[in-house]
């Protein structure tokens, strides 16, 4: 029993301490890669940027339930297809940022009016003919509290506005009207532009191969050609379906 003991621990010591598989491979591997990491680094340099600093941001969202746009004349009926925004955008001439004072330093009160432009499109039923409505939402008016450090007078912090648009439920005809509800989330950021150094590799890397449109299409029809032989192509038999025997009830 000792004996057998014995021959099992020197097993797995044997095991554990053999190489495990492709240990050359592994080898060989990690030396280039070692090897590519001391070229990267060898390449790298300090350089200076000039880049857009987020110094502050906040989210808002507003919702317009009841949003009405007038569609013509009330004889013509028109079938939704669909709703585009595009980007909001501060008002001309509303933005205001004043600083909160000694109750919060570094800290500033930023008020403007948000317009967001959208594209309507309308199928007329009669005639097929689509249109489209051009116009903007209501003006959102925003009054926040951001962070915006002391500076310089000659450093200019900019407001910069995001926002995101959707429609919230299937839009209604209401007589002459359509009926849209819609949601808006918006951020706000304060942004300055600052001279930022970071690490930057002088080593051009080579770029890849071009994908040629022909290319693909021609892949796509090989797929197409090497797929096996579909089995819903003929109608099932009967004994196929599961259709159990209906008996009529006297």
């Amino acid at each position: 029993m000792t004996k057998n003991v014995f021959n099992t621990n020197k097993s797995i010591h044997q095991k554990i301490a053999e190489p495990a598989p492709y240990a050359t491979y592994d080898s060989h591997m990690r030396k280039r890669t070692e090897k590519q990491l001391e070229i990267i680094t060898d390449t790298i340099e300090p350089v200076c940027v000039l880049a857009d600093k987020v110094y502050s941001y906040c989210q808002q969202r507003d919702c317009f339930p009841k949003f009405r746009v007038k569609i013509g004349n009330q004889e013509e009926q028109f079938q939704f297809v669909g709703i585009t925004f595009q980007e909001g955008c501060i008002a001309e001439g509303t933005l205001n940022v004043t600083p909160v004072g000694s109750k919060r330093p570094n800290f500033s009160r930023v008020k403007f009016m948000l317009k967001i432009p959208f594209t309507i499109s309308l199928r007329n039923n009669a005639s097929h003919e689509t249109i489209s409505i051009n116009g903007l939402l209501p003006d959102i008016l925003k009054d926040v509290v951001l962070f915006m450090p002391e500076a310089r007078n000659e450093f200019n912090f900019r407001i910069v506005v995001e926002t995101r648009s959707e429609v919230l439920a299937p839009p209604e005809m209401i007589k002459e009207e359509i009926e849209i509800p819609i949601g808006i989330l918006s951020v706000i950021r304060v942004v300055g532009r600052i001279q930022v150094l970071i690490p930057a590799y002088s080593l051009s890397l080579e770029p890849p191969e071009a994908e040629n449109y022909e290319e693909v299409e021609k892949s796509m029809c090989q797929e197409f050609g090497n797929r096996v032989f579909p089995d819903d192509f003929f109608p099932p038999k009967f004994r196929d379906l599961d259709i159990g025997m209906q008996i009529p009830r006297k």
